[in-house]
């Protein structure tokens, strides 16, 4: 898989297995600057006593577990929504435009939508692609693209990307900038059996860094995949954002608690932040949220359109109950492995992640 839109730019911070070594470091600098003094035998100075003081100060810090942020990062407050996703481009592209405006009101640095949530959903919410109104797509894109700039805020977009007449269209989030632009796009990489009737598989990651923080991006049936987390946990990503469609069921199925208990582990696998959103069409089967890294979940009321909110740098894990981390140990990634499910599409508008639909 490559890597697109990623930057060297890391913020490091000092926590948890790491408090006890640096301690000692600290202890074992503070000994020997002591020796030296007392083999010279000069009285120190009220420079060195004060300095002296802060190490064993900054030990202290360290023994609690206080994590220290040595290069400081800025908030950034992400907005995740859901509504009921249909097969109206033109309903859809409303609710879209209002949850921007919304969000934006709210100071929300980007906002994030579900998947297919412009297009709506094959073959739940439209039979399939054949005689689809691209230039439609097109046009309300574009006016979402228009509505980003003008409210300066970053859109994750759910919609489909148009390939070719011989090609089915790609699964995608559009990465829209608060400058209007579509700066990169991810394919759903992973598709269920359902899906390759509809689409073409994608073949690459995608990571945004955005005041500080690494963002990764994945649809839907990618979450049955481990190892689809894993590669953005070797890119450093921290903060997921993974656009689901799980609505207009009959009533429960398994998704209603398979999807959530995914959302939950990959979480807590990764140490990451996942943002979930869903649609809202009845009957949804989970309702949008964010799961910390100690895999504790935070959602909005199932089936009523809304947007959940949240601001960085957040605590990892939750302060409601006794709680910690879990997984501080990365798998290896296999180096023969596929991560996609399907045949990628070679064409120049498959490739080119920042064209419109």
């Amino acid at each position: 898989m490559t890597t697109k839109n990623q930057s060297n730019q890391e913020s490091f911070r000092v926590s948890g297995d790491d408090n006890l070594s640096k301690v000692k470091e600290i202890i074992k600098e503070d000994k020997a600057h002591r020796i030296i003094n007392k083999n010279n035998k000069p009285s120190e100075s009220p420079d060195e006593i004060f300095f002296r003081v802060i190490y064993f100060i900054l030990a202290l810090l360290l023994l609690s577990g206080l994590s220290i942020n040595i290069y400081s990062q800025d908030k950034l407050k992400v907005a995740i929504c859901q509504f009921p996703v249909s097969g109206d481009l033109k309903s859809n592209s409303e609710y879209i435009k209002k949850f921007i405006k919304e969000a934006a009101s709210n100071k929300a640095d980007i906002i994030q939508f579900s998947e297919a949530a412009l297009t709506g959903y094959p073959p739940k919410d439209i039979s399939s692609f054949q005689n689809f109104n691209w230039d439609n797509l097109r046009f309300e894109t574009i006016e979402i693209m228009s509505l980003a700039e003008e409210n300066n805020i970053w859109v994750v977009l759910g919609s489909a990307h148009y390939i070719s007449e011989n090609e089915a269209p790609l699964n995608c989030l559009y990465i829209i900038s608060n400058e209007g632009k579509i700066v990169d796009r991810y394919d759903k990489s992973m598709l269920t059996k359902g899906d390759l009737n509809y689409y073409t598989s994608g073949n690459h990651i995608t990571i945004l860094e955005l005041k500080g923080y690494k963002i990764g991006f994945l649809i839907c049936y990618d979450s049955c995949f481990p190892e689809m987390y894993n590669i953005y946990r070797y890119k450093e990503v921290k903060i997921m954002i993974h656009s689901f469609y799980n609505a207009h069921h009959e009533g429960k199925t398994i998704l209603d608690d398979i999807i959530p208990a995914e959302i939950r582990v990959r979480a807590s696998d990764n140490l990451m932040w996942v943002l979930a959103s869903n649609s809202s069409g009845h009957y949804s089967s989970w309702p949008s949220c964010i799961a910390r890294p100690d895999g504790s979940l935070e959602s909005l009321e199932r089936g009523v359109p809304g947007i959940l909110y949240r601001e960085f740098p957040d605590n990892d894990r939750t302060t409601l109950y006794s709680s910690w981390t879990h997984n501080n140990k990365m798998m290896k990634l296999p180096v023969d492995e596929i991560y996609h499910n399907g045949i990628p599409s070679q064409h120049p508008r498959a490739l080119d992640t920042k064209s419109l639909p």
